[in-house]
């Protein structure tokens, strides 16, 4: 018997949802699961679908999809039990399948016509989430903020869900020795767009560069609101003070956690946070927004600085702080690296969720 994993985003991934199933099903044991997803690869546990009009409907076409083929997806597959991968870009259950059903929650479409006011009209997928989540059997949540969401603003019974974080390679993001450090430098990786909150950090600069006129955002990541942003920077006169990287290669990020002073997570809301952590395992210092998933990641003070949301002197006042203060920077360092190694390795996080996808 074989556990069945629906994604609408797997290898190669575009978001962290497809980097996360990636992730995962790297390290479950063989010839227990089948991937099923609409990308093209040649992993030998993937099967490849295609639901019609996938390039204008995504998550939408598949679901649909799903629903009509469901039953034979199972019988032809011997599968006892599905793993779907929900939220936004995730799928919905019109109908309760005849095997167990594990769901796995990322954030919620509440969260993302909610906090985001342009996407208020995103609520309206809102009833077909809770139905999906209602149906589940079990839910797995990535983060605590998005499990209370579900228990708060859905009705789902407590017990019904479990929360067990994303991983990262510790071994892969890891400090460098005696790396070669570039002055008054800060880094954003990321997807550039609303979401994520680029905008406001790029709208602190110029009250760092007041102060330091050298200081440098180095910005990784590609996105819509991309040439906006170019354009907003040229007329603010910070060329000189803020570099687009364009997308950063898995190869190639460990290396510029190491090479900048502090990375900043400035994200409107997050399903988890898999950027602050990566530059924790990495020894770098991070300043995040005090927002979902993030707040539970990072302890203000401690490993790192919250700052709300949209509030442009504070966080122009926490990269000056650490920019200027190598003691801190070394404090973040030190104790954001261990609180990486207990709570986010793959080697701990691994079994708890195989005891949640197979127990």
């Amino acid at each position: 018997m074989t556990l069945g994993i629906f994604t609408d985003d797997f290898y190669p991934y575009i978001g962290g949802m497809g980097r996360y199933v990636y992730e995962v099903t790297r390290r479950l044991p063989a010839n227990k699961f089948v991937v099923f997803s609409p990308c093209q690869n040649k992993l030998p546990y993937h099967r490849t679908i295609a639901p019609p009009l996938h390039a204008k409907l995504r998550n939408i076409s598949f679901s649909l999809w799903l629903d009509r083929n469901i039953r034979q997806l199972i019988r032809l597959n011997d599968l006892d039990r599905l793993n779907i991968q929900c939220g936004p870009g995730g799928l919905f259950l019109l109908k309760k399948p005849q095997v167990p059903v594990i769901a796995t929650c990322y954030h919620t479409w509440w969260q993302q016509s909610h906090y985001i006011p342009k996407q208020f009209w995103k609520k309206i997928f809102i009833p077909f989430e809770r139905h999906t989540y209602r149906i589940a059997d079990k839910i797995i949540c990535i983060s605590e903020d998005s499990r209370d969401i579900l228990i708060k603003k859905y009705g789902i019974p407590p017990g019904k869900t479990v929360v067990v974080s994303p991983g990262i390679d510790t071994q892969q993001f890891l400090p460098i020795e005696a790396p070669q450090k570039i002055p008054d430098s800060i880094l954003y990786v990321g997807r550039v767009d609303k979401r994520k909150g680029v905008d406001f950090l790029i709208s602190a600069m110029p009250g760092v560069v007041r102060h330091l006129p050298a200081a440098k955002l180095y910005i990784g990541g590609i996105g819509k609101d991309l040439p906006a942003l170019k354009a907003y920077v040229q007329t603010r006169g910070l060329a000189e003070n803020i570099d687009f990287l364009g997308f950063i290669p898995d190869a190639s990020l460990n290396l510029w956690y190491n090479k900048v002073q502090c990375a900043v997570i400035p994200s409107v809301f997050e399903g988890f946070g898999l950027t602050a952590v990566e530059a924790m395992a990495a020894g770098t210092s991070v300043i995040c927004t005090d927002v979902d998933s993030l707040r539970h990641i990072v302890a203000d003070g401690r490993c790192g600085y919250l700052v709300k949301y949209n509030d442009r002197k504070a966080l122009s006042a926490k990269i000056l702080n650490l920019l200027t203060d190598s003691d801190m920077r070394r404090q973040f360092s030190e104790k954001g690296r261990a609180r990486v190694l207990a709570s986010y390795d793959w080697q701990v996080i691994i079994g708890k969720l195989e005891g949640e996808l197979f127990g």
